[in-house]
């Protein structure tokens, strides 16, 4: 699978993307595209605190400035309703989680977790129109990783 290219910046179902190419280098139009619509990206790398987790939801949730991470006891449930809240607020979100093979690998039940809260929430979004991506970057590559953490540094 590749980059949503043309997409991220429309509201649409098919919203959870797993890229298994390192074609990187044809999206950052798109971001400029999708940030000119109001779309908000946020990036993280889950070499960066996802292992040594209770739960990848705060971290993930710190990267994205969700306003309780990080969580307590219930952290997909507390990530779930950050989210909501973020639909109120934003004209759009796409959530990026680099190196996403060593999360499949170590820790699939998180991914499952954070899939279900992710699609548990999506309507939210989907019914006003706005667009929310979720993407899981399966192969390391270092233009994602710089496109990104910039994009991180140009919102944060």
């Amino acid at each position: 699978m590749s980059w949503p290219i043309g997409y991220l910046d429309k509201p649409m179902t098919r919203c959870v993307h797993f890229i298994r190419t390192s074609a990187s280098g044809l999206i950052e139009g798109d971001i400029e595209a999708a940030r000119g619509a109001g779309v908000r990206f946020a990036y993280w790398n889950y070499l960066d605190g996802g292992r040594d987790a209770r739960s990848i939801a705060s971290p993930l949730g710190s990267a994205l400035g969700l306003e309780h991470a990080p969580y307590g006891p219930l952290p997909w449930v507390e990530f779930l309703d950050d989210l909501i809240t973020f639909a109120y607020r934003y004209d759009g979100l796409a959530m990026v989680v680099d190196r996403a093979n060593f999360l499949v690998s170590e820790r699939s039940d998180e991914l499952f977790e954070c899939v279900e809260a992710f699609l548990h929430q999506f309507h939210h979004w989907y019914d006003q129109k706005k667009p929310c991506h979720l993407c899981f970057q399966m192969l390391e590559d270092p233009h994602v990783t710089s496109l990104f953490a910039r994009e991180a540094r140009r919102m944060g």
